[in-house]
């Protein structure tokens, strides 16, 4: 199955599509995360700052990294997704791997 790359690029999604190589949903399947709570965060632009600590371990353990280098890659993320919001306001982006 071909993963959408063509999303909002909030920091989640692009970590999850770019980073680990899978949907968000798989994703969510796999370590227990209801889809519809990670899509209200990204609906609803949550910071990285105020991500659940459980989540990001659990990027962490996907991604076969430290919790402080996946928060500090989702930071620089979000500084990205900051500067898009305010270039182009709610508008897509392709997210390529």
């Amino acid at each position: 199955m071909k993963t959408n790359t063509y999303v909002y690029p909030h920091p989640i999604n692009t970590f999850i599509i770019k980073q680990l190589g899978v949907t968000v949903e798989q994703f969510c399947e796999l370590h227990g995360y209801p889809q519809s709570t990670v899509a209200t965060w990204i609906t609803r632009n949550r910071s990285v700052e105020n991500l659940p600590a459980s989540f990001i371990y659990s990027l962490s353990l996907a991604a076969s990294r430290s919790m402080d280098v996946v928060y500090s890659d989702l930071l620089l993320l979000q500084d990205d997704y900051k500067q898009h919001l305010h270039d182009h306001r709610r508008t897509k982006k392709r997210i390529d791997g």
